[in-house]
């Protein structure tokens, strides 16, 4: 977990590069429109383009527009919900994602040019370098568009490519009744204009075509308030499991507020939201206890090995020895707690893998790695270990498997980290 003052700083950056960019590309956007010789010219390219980035303008004081729409103010809440449509959010979330990043590259690439100018402080009557300029103007030209390039796959491509991750999860005390019991989880549907009800039906298809045991759900229904919740509901609790189907909630039901109200819903359609519960499960003669908290909160500046006092809060009252316990968590940083505790397997998500993943030096980079040592995947952390002791009672490892979940938050695009529907198989081991 990275401490305040960094949090602070990368939230700064990542605003001023926002508000640099767009002041930067407006800028060229005005050079193009002032440049036409006609004036109907001028007008045919400015109406468009300024209008595009007035629609900007009105998007980033939207979000206020919530406090008067909570007030009461029919025609703000009308203004609001027109901002919320895919097909205003989505141009302009790939626009902003691709926009920012081409602006950095540019940045990037013309820096060093400008500080060995600086330097070698050049007479005006030095001679002219042509193929110096034309060398900096491609370069800055394939850097302003590969990122536009990668957003549009990440897109088109990398957003749409569902598909069944299986894997097998060894637990030692695993009883041999279920031995090849069959977990399909779906996590961070993020039900929203990036992912609208049709894309979530789609999900729904190819999850229905898995034959689970359990199915399991953990949290990120919907992104904000507003968003076609019950919709998304009514296609998730479609999937079916042969002994039952279980959930836990996420950060953007919180953030939501309808807590109550997604669990209600669930509830009426056969899906147990369990909320700092546990149900004891009876299947093929043996018994698995299911466990489930809502969202637990990120303690900040603490190391990982610190974490552990900070979650999963009065857990140990929910576990039941001799038998396997599972935990439903969306956050996978509980699992150091989680370990402590004797859980043998821990199911989270919230991560997205990073949603955009950059291999640099064969080494992967996620943006996730700022939340979580725990990306996505599968992890094993000795059972029973205290992080406070130099004993451990460890007799078996614990698990805990990350999806990157199906939806997207902040831009429509996935790069390196595919959406997955989850397929965890119990093995004995």
């Amino acid at each position: 977990m990275m401490p305040a003052w960094l949090a602070g700083a990368i939230f700064f950056s990542v605003l001023g590069l926002l508000v640099g960019s767009q002041a930067f590309w407006f800028s060229r956007a005005r050079k193009l429109v002032r440049g036409r010789p006609r004036r109907w010219q001028r007008w045919a390219l400015g109406v468009p383009l300024y209008g595009w980035f007035l629609l900007l303008g009105g998007v980033f004081v939207a979000a206020p527009l919530r406090w008067a729409v909570a007030g009461g103010a029919p025609v703000l809440l009308s203004l609001f919900m027109q901002f919320r449509r895919s097909e205003v959010m989505i141009p302009i979330g790939l626009w902003l994602t691709a926009s920012m990043l081409s602006f950095l590259l540019i940045a990037l690439v013309r820096l060093p040019a400008l500080v060995h100018r600086a330097a070698a402080r050049r007479k005006t009557d030095d001679p002219p370098l042509p193929e110096r300029r034309y060398f900096l103007q491609t370069a800055t030209y394939v850097a302003g568009a590969v990122p536009f390039v990668m957003v549009g796959y990440g897109f088109l491509i990398g957003r749409q490519n569902y598909g069944v991750q299986e894997v097998t999860v060894p637990i030692r005390a695993l009883p041999e009744a279920l031995d090849g019991l069959r977990l399909l989880q779906l996590t961070d549907v993020h039900a929203s204009a990036y992912m609208p009800v049709a894309e979530i039906r789609r999900v729904v298809g190819l999850a229905r075509e898995v034959e689970a045991d359990l199915v399991l759900h953990t949290g990120d229904f919907i992104t904000s308030r507003g968003d076609p919740l019950e919709a998304a509901i009514l296609e998730l609790a479609r999937v079916e499991g042969r002994y039952g189907r279980f959930g836990c909630l996420g950060n953007h039901e919180i953030y939501a507020g309808v807590e109550d109200y997604t669990t209600e819903l669930f509830g009426q359609r056969g899906v147990v939201i369990l909320r700092g519960r546990s149900t004891e499960l009876a299947i093929n003669d043996a018994r698995l206890n299911l466990i489930g908290v809502d969202y637990q909160r990120q303690p900040r500046g603490l190391e990982p090995e610190q974490w552990a006092s900070n979650f999963l809060k009065g857990v140990e009252r929910l576990m039941r020895p001799g038998m396997p316990n599972i935990l439903l968590t969306h956050n996978p940083n509980p699992f150091v707690r989680a370990a402590e505790l004797g859980i043998d397997l821990t199911v989270a998500g919230h991560t997205h893998g990073g949603q955009v993943q950059v291999e640099i030096l064969d080494t992967r980079w996620s943006p996730a790695r700022f939340i979580t040592p725990f990306i996505s995947g599968l992890y094993e952390r000795p059972k029973g270990f205290s992080s406070t002791s130099h004993e451990s009672p460890v007799t078996s490892h614990a698990s805990l498997y990350v999806s990157r979940g199906i939806g997207t938050i902040a831009m429509p695009v996935r790069l390196n980290a595919p959406p997955e529907i989850t397929l965890l198989t119990l093995r004995r081991g």
